[in-house]
């Protein structure tokens, strides 16, 4: 039988794990974030690895990629231009939440949360990510004009029965 404070401390630490933030991203009581769509990867294993250029055409070339859920992504990305951009990759709450920050903040340096890299003018950075639901997760630059310009792609991921 669970004494009283046993059953406190198993909904402390309940709450604590499934604890949402303002962004809607939640900690897990291990101190790691987790997004609704998956987390930051840990690179070891197989990782798949996939190459995007951001251009100052505000594009980005791949503008949709397909994943397998549960895979580890590392994202290769260079910027191609003579522009500063950033690669954040969120659902479309997320994305609208980090656009109005960034709108409030213009010329400000953005510090980016582990869905994110600021990628000066011809930089090439990495993002690693593990993907755990089905569904379509979008990047995005939200340098001030970028989004609202079309500086978005599209990433499926997908069940590995689809692939």
């Amino acid at each position: 039988m669970k004494t009283a404070s046993a059953s406190a401390a198993g909904l402390v630490l309940a709450i604590t794990a499934g604890a949402t933030l303002a962004s809607g991203m939640s900690m897990p009581a291990n101190g790691g974030e987790h997004f609704p769509f998956g987390h930051p990867g840990r690179g070891t294993g197989p990782v798949h690895v996939i190459h995007i250029r951001a251009l100052d055409t505000l594009r980005f070339d791949p503008a949709r990629i397909v994943v397998t859920r549960g895979e580890t992504v590392k994202f290769v990305v260079t910027n191609a231009g003579k522009l500063a951009h950033e690669f954040v990759i969120g659902d479309t709450a997320e994305q609208a939440a980090h656009e109005k920050e960034m709108q409030a903040m213009p010329g400000k340096s953005m510090k980016h949360d582990v869905n994110g890299i600021s990628l000066p003018p011809g930089q090439t950075r990495a993002l690693v990510w593990t993907f755990t639901r089905d569904g379509t997760v979008e990047y995005a630059c939200h340098i001030p004009g970028h989004f609202a310009a079309g500086m978005l792609g599209k990433i499926i991921v997908q069940s590995p029965a689809h692939h």
